[in-house]
C-alpha cells in the first residue's frame, strides 16, 4: 500500500505474475491453546513458506514488487496483522482450495 510521487495509493497488485508465487494448500484449522475447536478440519491457506525470505517480507508489508525496496515510498496505510482466530474469522475459511484461473495459475 506504497504512495506513489503524486501522494496516490499505488495501484499495482500484491500479486505479481513476474514474480515466485505462492501455492494453495489445505491445512488444519486447528485452535491455538485455550480456543474452542472448529466442527470442519481444514481450511485452504496462500502458503509463502516455500519464498524467499525477502519475498515473504514484501507479502507481509503488503507492497507491490515495483514498491518492495523502496525505501522513499511511504505507507498509506499500515498492515493491520491479527492472530487468526478460526472461531472469530470462520466467515473467512474456505475448506477447498480454488479452482486454477485461465492464466494455468492459482489466485
Amino acid at each position: 500500500m506504497a504512495q506513489t510521487r503524486h501522494r496516490h495509493r499505488c495501484p499495482q497488485p500484491v500479486l505479481d505474475p513476474h514474480t515466485p508465487q505462492g501455492v494453495w494448500t489445505l491445512l488444519p484449522a486447528s485452535p491455538r491453546r485455550g480456543q474452542l475447536a472448529l466442527p470442519t478440519g481444514m481450511m485452504a491457506v496462500y502458503d509463502l513458506s516455500h519464498l524467499p525470505y525477502g519475498e515473504q517480507l514484501r507479502w507481509r508489508t503488503q507492497r507491490c514488487s515495483a514498491h518492495a525496496s523502496a525505501h522513499g515510498a511511504a505507507d498509506l496505510a499500515l498492515a493491520g496483522w491479527e492472530i487468526f482466530d478460526p472461531l472469530l474469522h470462520a466467515a473467512h475459511i474456505r475448506t477447498c482450495l480454488p479452482a486454477p484461473t485461465n492464466r494455468g495459475q492459482e489466485e
